[in-house]
């Protein structure tokens, strides 16, 4: 309870920033199918809406097939549809992805590392290759089978030259059964705006089924 506690307090410095910048909400799921051979298909899908929780303006769907090479490590090609309404009705985007994914454990705490390399294809605008790498820690102090995680993941564009974007989340989950996973938290969205820096503010759900 203590350390629960700890890391609550130790996170209130990001909670400070939901003051400031517009607030919204996503919905992620994610479903991993295991095949045989260390072989797993994998799928994420997401709803977001922003101008405080009124606006539905991003959503995506996307399978991939990956493969675990190592006790540590998997590899993951997949391919995302994604569309955006910035107002003016909804445009397109495709996503060929490659994923690098890192597990680990250190005295019970959970680490995973995924680096991706994603070809941002648009029907409005100048196609992009995006790095994004992704950094989480799920943490095995629990109360009534609830236990917290803390998330950060940077983007960086090849045609800006630069990071674009920078998430840093922290919440709690809950196993309800084997293999369902609940995922409730806050997410402090970093995003550049020209020359500067804007901040947004995500309550984020997640559902994860494991078959």
């Amino acid at each position: 309870m203590r350390k629960i506690w700890f890391l609550l307090l130790a996170l209130l410095p990001m909670i400070g920033k939901a003051k400031e910048g517009d607030w919204g909400y996503a919905q992620v799921n994610f479903i991993k199918v295991s095949l045989a051979d260390k072989w797993s298909i994998l799928s994420r899908s997401q709803i977001t809406f922003r101008d405080d929780f009124s606006e539905l303006y991003f959503w995506y769907a996307d399978a991939g097939l990956a493969y675990s090479f190592a006790p540590a490590w998997r590899a993951e090609l997949a391919f995302r549809h994604a569309e955006w309404d910035f107002g003016g009705g909804w445009l397109q985007e495709e996503r060929p992805m490659l994923n690098l994914d890192w597990f680990g454990n250190v005295k019970g705490v959970k680490l995973n590392n995924r680096a991706r390399v994603e070809y941002r294809h648009y029907t409005w605008r100048k196609d992009d290759w995006r790095f994004r790498n992704r950094f989480r820690a799920e943490f095995p102090w629990k109360l009534a089978g609830i236990s917290p995680f803390i998330e950060e993941e940077l983007f960086y564009g090849y045609n800006r030259g630069a990071i674009e974007m920078n998430w840093l989340s922290a919440g709690v989950q809950y196993k309800p059964a084997k293999r369902v996973k609940l995922k409730v938290g806050y997410r402090w969205i970093a995003i550049r705006a020209g020359n500067e820096w804007e901040n947004r503010n995500q309550l984020v759900t997640g559902l994860a089924l494991f078959f």
